[in-house]
């Protein structure tokens, strides 16, 4: 096979599954590794993918921006989903900071289904109203400026509020989230409460629905590494989560219904 007849099927893979990784290709192809190396340089030149440890991802296509009552209606199976695996990284009495937005909502209802006794610390008036009628739970709402579009309060008095508590796991919602870009959101307002929760946090937890990965958005949160873990659903391809793996990233993943 020549060079440019197995690049051409790189970048369909890619295209298709959103990642490649080198050891996959190797024997897919029957070249060395130094072989699929150079194949991912040309097609890096040639803006076709970006490198990464172990393999390759697609160029990330920015994820479009929705305000919160049109996110609210979408993937609302894959939110449950993601939530309740979720659930098995927090315990009965566990001090936790929960972010805002849609997958907010659903974590929410999942943390009044499943738990008797947390304590949580939120700027989201959505997991406020949510969680206020567990009478076991203790709650701080770290209000300021309302944000109406995203039911939520920002600005200074929000996060000197935040700042003086301390958590066992920051639970966050990205809008978009990529190996080669990090991990990112939109909403200027929130961005230093969410930067913030992950500084005061023993633990951040990033959880986000399959359709997110390898996506863009303006604002960049942190970077994709060791430090984080990411809970998404049972539709994330396996090209990017065992990349993403590969390259020392706890991932948890649905599994795959039968």
């Amino acid at each position: 096979m020549l060079a440019i007849e197995r690049q051409e099927q790189i970048v369909s893979q890619i295209r298709r599954n959103g990642a490649v990784r080198i050891h996959e290709l190797t024997k897919q192809f029957g070249v060395s590794v130094e072989t699929i190396r150079r194949d991912l340089l040309e097609l890096e030149r040639q803006d076709c993918l970006h490198r990464v440890h172990g393999g390759a991802v697609g160029i990330a296509v920015a994820k479009q921006y929705h305000r919160l009552e049109e996110r609210t209606e979408e993937n609302p199976q894959k939110k449950e989903e993601l939530s309740e695996y979720a659930a098995g990284l927090i315990r009965e009495g566990d001090v936790l900071m929960v972010d805002s937005g849609s997958t907010a909502i659903a974590f929410a209802k999942m943390l009044a289904e499943e738990f008797e006794r947390l304590t949580v610390i939120t700027y989201s008036l959505h997991v406020f109203e949510i969680l206020k009628k567990k009478e076991g739970f203790t709650l701080y709402l770290c209000a300021g400026a309302y944000l109406r579009d995203e039911n939520a309060f920002c600005g200074q008095w929000a996060l000197q509020m935040l700042e003086q508590f301390h958590a066992k796991t920051a639970f966050l919602f990205p809008s978009a989230i990529s190996l080669q870009n990090g991990i990112m959101d939109y909403d200027q307002e929130l961005y230093h409460l969410q930067r913030a929760m992950m500084k005061h946090a023993d633990r951040s937890v990033f959880l986000a629905d399959s359709d997110k990965f390898e996506k863009s958005a303006l604002l960049k949160l942190a970077d994709v590494n060791e430090a984080v873990t990411f809970v998404t659903d049972s539709g994330l391809r396996k090209e990017i989560l065992e990349l993403y793996q590969e390259n020392g990233i706890e991932m948890i993943r649905g599994e795959q219904k039968q």
